[in-house]
């Protein structure tokens, strides 16, 4: 009997705990200072389907804890945790929408973004399930659900990966329907005799069999060496959009070791298209750009958007996969802050650009912007600033690591 009022007083203290936990969280909440975006040019519109998500620290307080936050052209609002979510940390924000929309659906999935594809017709998923070998990860199968919109008919199943004993390691990138057919783009690390290589490869699924009908390596690169070593980079692209073309960054680097420090030097970068309903791969040619110095930082199916830091501007740079030619450049001039730009958060949607900056401190200030992504103009150019700043609530921390265009 004793051991029983033992179990009894844990899930006391475990429910008590949770309680002060949640009343601690919703009075603590009401301390928390408002962030908005203060308007300088342009219209407040461009700004009303933007959403920042990210963290707020109190660095006055020498606990230095961390506190979820969205702002959105409406201010500020500080989400209520659970004490799971406390644990394990919160799914990014499109995670979030699909699993209060398509509760069922939801149910079991991973939140990685990378993994959903969806339209208007559609949400589907791709996951990989593996067995524990003795030594290494065995039987490699994909999990897949396709959610049809329009009668909420959920299809299911696992189809195993092909080769899978030559595979050490499986993940999915991404996941594209194009012309009705579900493909996964996945990073492998695969072994031959003692050699050990990563590759960018494709997997197609037939729906109606429920089987992968073709799959095939894109790129396929060797571990690195001591001092070389090659990585291969998917372009992200909005997970709502179906792409028909994938684009990968091949960059080569070499260690250079001086008498201080060891530092890896850029030797050689490929930029590489390839085809979801072709199957044709191409090098897309950008040789009037310096590839040192721009990131190929969006894809939006048509469009690649070179950008680079140029003093305490943005430097953008649109390339036309259609016409196969590089477009006038345009700047962005950024706040920064002593002649130093922190990082910068972009996103592309609907032919605009988005900025906003990924750090604010009382000291630092920070862009949000909204700019034509063919031309330039500046459509929208604010600032997120502290409402009511005062010397009390003038010491924190802003970092925001997710943007969202609704």
């Amino acid at each position: 009997m004793k051991k029983y009022w033992k179990f009894a007083a844990i899930i006391v203290v475990i429910v008590l705990s949770i309680g002060t936990f949640h009343v601690n969280s919703n009075t603590s909440a009401k301390q928390y200072p408002e962030f908005v975006i203060q308007t300088q040019s342009g219209d407040v519109n461009e700004i009303k389907p933007l959403v920042l998500e990210g963290f707020y620290t109190d660095t006055s307080a020498m606990n230095y804890v961390n506190t979820n936050l969205k702002i959105t052209s409406d201010g500020s609002t500080y989400n209520s945790r659970s004490f799971l979510n406390q644990v394990i940390g919160q799914p990014p924000t499109m995670i979030k929408e699909l699993q209060e929309e398509y509760r069922t659906f939801m149910r079991g999935k991973t939140s990685q973004v990378s993994s959903f594809f969806e339209d208007n017709q559609i949400l589907a998923y791709a996951d990989v399930d593996y067995n524990m070998g003795s030594l290494r990860l065995r039987d490699f199968k994909f999990d897949i659900s396709v959610l049809s919109k329009d009668d909420g008919n959920i299809e299911s199943f696992t189809v195993e990966v092909p080769d899978g004993e030559k595979l050490e390691d499986v993940f999915v990138e991404d996941v594209q329907m194009v012309e009705d057919k579900l493909n996964l783009i996945t990073q492998n690390m695969t072994e031959n005799n003692v050699d050990f290589f990563y590759e960018k490869h494709i997997y197609t699924i037939d729906m109606v069999n429920q089987k992968i009908s073709n799959h095939e390596a894109i790129i396929q690169v060797p571990e690195g060496q001591d001092d070389k070593r090659i990585d291969v980079q998917l372009i992200r692209t909005s997970p709502k959009k179906a792409s028909e073309h994938l684009i990968f960054v091949k960059t080569e680097k070499k260690v250079v070791e001086d008498k201080e420090s060891k530092r890896e030097e850029v030797i050689n970068q490929e930029f590489l298209s390839y085809n979801l309903a072709t199957k044709e791969k191409e090098k897309i040619n950008v040789s009037d750009l310096r590839l040192d110095e721009n990131h190929l930082s969006f894809f939006d199916d048509s469009t690649i958007y070179f950008m680079t830091l140029n003093g305490q501007e943005l430097l953008v740079t649109p390339y036309s996969l259609v016409d196969d030619k590089i477009g006038s450049a345009f700047s962005i001039p950024l706040f920064g802050e002593k002649d130093i730009v922190y990082g910068q958060m972009t996103t592309v949607k609907n032919g605009k650009l988005y900025v906003a900056s990924s750090q604010m401190t009382s000291d630092i200030k920070g862009d949000v912007i909204v700019a034509d992504a063919d031309s330039g103009e500046i459509l929208f150019k604010g600032q997120l600033e502290l409402k009511g700043s005062s010397e009390e609530n003038n010491h924190f921390e802003l970092f925001i690591n997710e943007m969202d265009v609704n």
